[in-house]
């Protein structure tokens, strides 16, 4: 049998003055963890803006020596491959022409959805068509609890819902946020005389 653990000591205030001191303390280092978290994202926007400025350029650079360099290809490769190869070694980089892989074209003005529905249709007459499909689905959860929750919505579905046993489910929180500072009440100065007489 395993040794018995005891569970860690927490030590919670014993007045009123330790929980407010601990109050303070966690809303501190909650606003510490804030300011990092700032300071971490403004850097990194300022490691993404100088990355950008020193990587353009250099990629508008590659995409003009490779223009260049695809042109040339088109007309000395059959004299470097002797006619007889797709690509060479050359100057520490294999250069040349390569076949890429299958990407599915549709027929001429057709969209993605029109070949779903095309797809869909003839599965009715070859079954194996449906393996051509890809159909995903997730429970709404947001529309499932607001069924639940309704008090006007009664009917079959939501009978047959409850009958399987799905219910909707909420407990209480402890939670600890910073109070939203309220602005001092307006202050009505009037002139000494006035106050005076």
């Amino acid at each position: 049998m395993a040794p018995r653990r005891k569970a860690t000591r927490i030590e919670t205030p014993a007045t009123l003055e330790e929980a407010i001191s601990l109050i303070g303390t966690y809303l501190y280092l909650n606003a510490t963890i804030d300011d990092v978290k700032a300071a971490k994202d403004e850097a990194l926007r300022a490691i993404e803006l100088a990355s950008a400025e020193r990587v353009a350029p250099a990629e508008a650079q590659m995409k003009d020596i490779f223009l260049q360099l695809r042109t040339w290809w088109a007309v000395a490769r059959d004299d470097l491959t002797e006619g007889k190869r797709k690509s060479i070694e050359l100057a520490g980089a294999i250069i040349g022409d390569r076949t890429s892989p299958p990407a599915l074209k549709l027929p001429k003005g057709w969209k993605a959805e029109d070949a779903v529905a095309f797809m869909a249709s003839i599965a009715e007459t070859w079954p194996s068509a449906a393996d051509l499909l890809r159909v995903k689905s997730d429970l709404e959860k947001p529309a499932i609890i607001k069924l639940l929750g309704s008090a006007t919505a009664v009917g079959p579905l939501r009978d047959r819902i409850v009958e399987e046993g799905f219910t909707t489910a909420q407990k209480e929180e402890f939670f600890i946020a910073r109070a939203v500072e309220k602005d001092p009440d307006p202050v009505v100065e009037q002139p000494v005389e006035e106050v005076l007489s």
